[in-house]
């Protein structure tokens, strides 16, 4: 299957889970379980990279390679620009859908979770924030390394950094009304900033793990998400 199917599909999906936020955005039960939700099934990425990661037909090293690489559409070696090595990942799709619906995902909850922080600036900073980091990771699917380089790289380079401000906003905004997810939130902001700066130095220290170094960047923040929605959940739910 030709990979613009999915490009195409994943678009149309867009468009469709947007305007779906959009209707849902007003506060209410279903909304704001939807947005919980979202987040809590973003632990599903990390069964979901092993079983990709299983089925690549050439070695994959989890320690150095990226994760884009397992959305690398085509077979072999020099398939982008930083790819000197062999890549051969036949459940790409898989992979890129996952990158694509966890952008979503992250998005949604980003703008359904909002009523339930408290009303202030920085709370809806950190909101806005958030929405940017979920586009950004959902164009990541989209568009795939060896597809476009460059486009894939610069979409994706806000997702690198914009959760870091986005988590000190609302540890701003709960520090006082809700003191167990602020220190939940203080101990992830504080792995996925030093993931970033470890990653920073990797020119420097050629040994750095590059690809693991990726991997507790991203995963800080899906575990914080996913921590956050439970937490948020206990608060307004029984459950």
């Amino acid at each position: 299957m030709r990979y613009e199917f999915h490009v195409i599909t994943m678009l149309i999906v867009a468009i469709a889970g947007v305007a779906a936020i959009f209707l849902l955005r007003k506060s209410n039960r279903l909304s704001i379980l939807i947005g919980l939700l979202s987040w809590i099934a973003l632990s599903a990425y990390f069964i979901i990279e092993a079983v990709v990661i299983r089925a690549t037909t050439a070695p994959y090293s989890f320690m150095k390679q990226p994760m884009s690489d397992l959305g690398v559409t085509a077979c072999g070696t020099d398939t982008y620009v930083l790819a000197s090595y062999a890549i051969c990942s036949p459940y790409h799709w898989l992979m890129n859908w996952t990158f694509f619906l966890t952008g979503l995902a992250i998005l949604t909850g980003a703008v359904l979770v909002y009523p339930l922080w408290p009303k202030v600036r920085s709370a809806k900073m950190a909101s806005i924030f958030l929405g940017i980091f979920g586009v950004s990771y959902g164009i990541s699917g989209i568009i795939p390394a060896d597809i476009h380089f460059n486009w894939h790289t610069f979409t994706a380079l806000p997702g690198m950094v914009v959760q870091i401000p986005a988590m000190i906003l609302i540890s701003i905004a709960i520090y006082k009304k809700m003191p167990r997810l602020f220190w939940w939130t203080m101990i992830c902001t504080a792995v996925t900033s030093a993931a970033l700066f470890s990653l920073f130095l990797q020119p420097v220290l050629t040994g750095l793990p590059g690809g693991l170094l990726q991997r507790i960047l991203y995963a800080s923040v899906y575990i914080w998400l996913t921590g956050t929605a439970i937490g948020l959940w206990s608060r307004r739910y029984d459950i």
